[in-house]
Parts: structure tokens; C-alpha cells; sequence
């Protein structure tokens, strides 16, 4: 607080009474920690002189050092003084504070643990959407930076500083990074998105202690998945990485993009892996692995197995189903006393094996609906040659050919194809099956392009591919 001596901002006039003159005397007042100028007016006695514009400004300016000021309301108080009164004159500019940082997600933060439902009304009561997958680079939120504020004044021209905001409360965590302008979260890795209200992180592994059942739906992850429980009835569990499963598999489908152990075995279910697989028992399955294979034992079951199986423990069987091996299977017991048919196919690629089976189906096929079209075609074009072809005839003519002929391109390409695949076969260098045990008869072996049929009990038996034939050796 300050003031001034009573004769500035003075308008002289003569005395109108006796006794001593007295001028306007103008008291400056700062208040609101230096954000309010104000101003109180004595008014003059006996004739003494008012305030002016000029005084009043030169008192602000050069004697108080004061700016902003309002100088509307300082003429209007030098034309039509207003007395012993505080008068607003002059007020500072208010700072700014910043805003805080936000965060805004480019994921899902929250498990929806509901049925997944599609536009036509329909409810997945097995898709809970559980688990929220990223991959690597994908951005997980976008960041907001915080602001400083904007500064403010007081009346004397002095900087009031502004409260800077604070940046969001949230961290880059395992397998994430800001980005280089600190303006993202991004993800190292494929993986799993978890966020623990402050923490950004992606997990390589995702772990379920329990089992795979209505309350979570079907699992998929983008990185690897360990399940502690069963897989029951018809769920699905699939990750990009190895799979775990401690319980069995019953009746639902497994895919893993790389290793799969199943613990506890597997029943009437889909399997599949991009690399090698281990599991307890195999039972009425369908199961498809590009690398190598091992059971204790597999029974009733379609395995495609594009590098060597190997049956493991004290059961070490095959019974039944069909085997495709791209290199050597390696099995105690094959077959079962009780002659149940078991095809073991060893040497080719089964995705080969696979397309060579679909061609040896097809062609036949085309072939049929080949020879059914060639007596209506006959006879239309009989019509067609005498001119007794109504339209409906020739429509029915257009049809009939542009199918016959298009069948007929489709059988020359399977034909050639399958002759490819043959060859290819025949080209191969070849597995053997090793069986220290027992081959019953029922048990069909092919190797390459040769053939076998077992018809006794094999003991102690290697089968193998030689100049075009199944040789028969002891086990090694």
C-alpha cells in the first residue's frame, strides 16, 4: 500500500471562503497482492484546487509507476470527481495456469466379459472378448503434453508466473516405449494389452489359471497363451506363440503359431501348430504340425506331421486313423491285435499328400458330371444343326457347353497336377518306420510311391523305401 501527498493532480481555483486553502488530495492504493490500483479523493477546502487528468496520471504513472490503466473511468473522475470513496483505476492481468497432459487410448482398456453380438442380432455366447491384443508398433494411446500457462501482470508491470500443468499420470511399462516426439505409447512386442490405471504394458504371455469354459469364452492372444485348467466342449484357444495346456483338451480346437504342449492330452478335438508338439494321448483327433511330433500314444486320429513322430512311454502305440509323415515314425506298438485299420504314410509332404488325395477325388467327379452333360448336349446340338433351337433351347445349349468345357479345362489341370505330385513323390528321399515292438496285420504303410500291406505279426521291424519297394529290416 502506498499513498501521496495531498497537492498532485490539483486544479487551481480561487478561494470562495476564508480560512486556510486546502487542494485535493489523491491517496494510491495497491491491493490483491499487487493486481488493484485504487484511488481515494479528498475533495479540496476554501477554494483549494481539484484533481486534473494530467495530475492524475502523472501520480499513476511516474510517481507510482502503475499501468493498465483505466483511463476512461481516470477522465471521468477528473471531469466529475467522485470523493472519499475508493475508486478502481487501474487492475493487472491475471495469469494463466496450464492445462494438464491427458491420455487418450487406441485400445480397449476394460475386458467386455460379454457375449459378442453381430448386426443381424445374433449372440456368440463362447466370444467374451477377454483379452485385448496388440501388435508390435501398434500405438496404445496418444498423449496430450501439458501447457505452461500464460503469465499475467500485476498493476506495476511485475510478471505473476502461472501454475504449470502436470503431465498424465501414466508410464510407458514392459514391452512399450514413447514414441520419439513423446507423444505416443507404442508396443515393443506382440502381445497382450494390460493397463493397471497407471502402467501401459504388453505381455508376452498371457497365463489362465482355470479353466476354458463359458465364464471366458474363447481365448486368442497375439502372443503366447498358458492355460491351467481343461479346454472344455467346444472353445477355442489360439495364439501367435507356444500354447500350454495343463488339463485336456475336449472336444475343442487348438492353433498355436509355434510350440504346442498338451499336458493332459487331447480328445475329439482340432490341433494344430507352426512348431512341434508334445502331448499325453492323442485320441480321435485331427491334428496338423510342422514340426516334429511326440505322444505317449495316438488312437483313431488324422495327424499331419511335416517332420518325424515319435510315440513315447510305456504305451508307444498307433491304433487305427492315419498318420502323414514327412520323415521317420518311430512307434513300439502299430496297428492292434484285433486288425483295426491304421494307414501310416511316410515320406511326402502331407500338404501334398493332402492336395493328392483332393485330386484323386476330384477327377472322377468332373469326369461324371463330364459324361452326364454329353447326351443333352448331343441332342441340343442335333437341334441346333436344323435349326429347331427355340430360345429357351439355346439358353439351356449356352449353359450346357460353357459347363462341359470349363469341367474339361478343370480335369486336364488335375490330371497334369496329379502327375506332378506323383513325380514329385518319386523324386523324394524317404522316411522309414522304426518299430522296436509290434506291426500288426491291418496296418497299411506307404513310403513314397510304394506300398505295403501288413498280413502278420512284424517283431522288432524297420520298414524302409528301396528301388521302388517297402523293405523289410530289423528295427535300428
Amino acid at each position: 500500500m502506498s499513498s501521496q501527498p495531498e497537492n498532485n493532480g490539483i486544479n487551481n481555483k480561487s478561494p470562495e471562503s476564508t480560512g486556510p486553502v486546502k487542494d485535493a488530495s489523491v491517496k494510491v492504493v495497491i491491493m490483491d497482492s499487487g493486481m488493484t490500483a485504487r484511488i481515494r479523493i479528498s475533495p479540496p477546502q476554501n477554494g483549494g484546487a481539484d484533481v486534473t487528468m494530467d495530475g492524475l496520471m502523472k501520480l499513476l504513472t511516474n510517481d507510482n509507476s502503475i499501468k493498465n490503466i483505466d483511463l476512461m473511468r481516470l477522465k471521468s473522475l477528473a471531469a466529475d470527481p467522485v470523493y472519499d470513496d475508493d475508486i478502481v483505476v487501474a487492475t493487472g492481468t491475471n495469469a494463466v495456469n496450464g492445462t494438464d497432459g491427458t491420455v487418450t487410448f487406441n485400445v480397449r482398456t476394460e475386458s467386455k466379459g460379454k457375449p459378442k453380438e453381430f448386426e443381424n442380432g445374433k449372440v456368440d455366447y463362447f466370444d467374451l472378448g477377454i483379452i485385448e491384443n496388440v501388435g508390435k508398433g501398434q500405438t496404445l494411446c496418444t498423449l496430450t503434453p501439458p501447457t505452461e500457462g500464460t503469465p499475467g501482470y500485476t498493476v506495476k508491470g511485475d510478471i505473476v508466473k502461472p501454475k504449470a500443468g502436470k503431465p498424465a499420470p501414466i508410464v510407458p511399462g514392459p514391452n512399450t516405449e514413447l514414441s520419439p516426439d513423446g507423444l505416443r505409447i507404442v508396443s515393443k512386442i506382440d502381445g497382450q494389452f494390460e493397463f493397471d490405471g497407471k502402467r501401459v504394458s504388453v505381455n508376452e504371455t498371457y497365463t489362465l489359471n482355470q479353466d476354458v469354459d463359458t465364464s471366458t469364452g474363447h481365448i486368442k492372444v497375439a502372443g503366447n497363451l498358458v492355460i491351467r485348467g481343461m479346454v472344455t466342449s467346444g472353445f477355442t484357444i489360439e495364439a501367435g506363440g507356444f500354447i500350454n495346456v495343463v488339463g485336456v483338451v475336449d472336444s475343442a480346437t487348438v492353433r498355436a503359431g509355434k510350440d504346442l504342449n498338451l499336458q493332459g492330452g487331447a480328445i475329439g478335438s482340432s490341433i494344430s501348430c507352426g512348431g512341434s508338439l508334445k502331448s499325453r494321448f492323442i485320441e480321435n483327433c485331427a491334428v496338423s504340425v510342422k514340426g516334429e511330433m511326440r505322444a505317449e500314444y495316438i488312437l483313431n486320429s488324422t495327424v499331419r506331421c511335416k517332420k518325424s513322430l515319435k510315440t513315447e512311454g510305456v504305451i508307444s502305440k498307433i491304433i487305427g486313423g492315419t498318420c502323414i509323415v514327412m520323415q521317420n515314425v518311430e512307434c513300439r506298438t502299430i496297428g492292434s491285435a484285433s486288425g483295426v485299420k491304421t494307414k501310416l504314410e511316410i515320406g511326402n509332404d502331407p500338404d501334398l499328400i493332402e492336395r493328392q488325395h483332393t485330386l484323386m477325388e476330384m477327377i472322377p467327379e468332373l469326369e461324371k458330371q463330364m459324361k452326364s452333360l454329353e447326351p443333352l448336349l448331343k441332342l441340343l446340338n442335333q437341334l441346333s444343326a436344323t435349326n429347331r433351337l427355340d430360345e429357351t433351347k439355346a439358353l439351356t445349349l449356352e449353359k450346357a457347353s460353357y459347363t462341359y468345357n470349363t469341367n474339361a479345362e478343370t480335369l486336364e489341370n488335375a490330371r497334369k497336377e496329379l502327375e506332378e505330385i506323383g513325380s514329385s513323390i518319386s523324386n523324394k528321399n524317404f522316411g522309414k518306420v522304426i518299430c522296436p515292438g509290434i506291426i500288426y496285420p491291418g496296418t497299411f504303410v506307404t513310403i513314397g510311391s510304394a506300398s505295403y500291406s501288413v498280413t502278420q505279426n512284424l517283431m522288432n521291424t524297420s520298414l524302409y523305401y528301396h528301388e521302388g519297394e517297402i523293405a523289410i529290416g530289423a528295427a535300428k
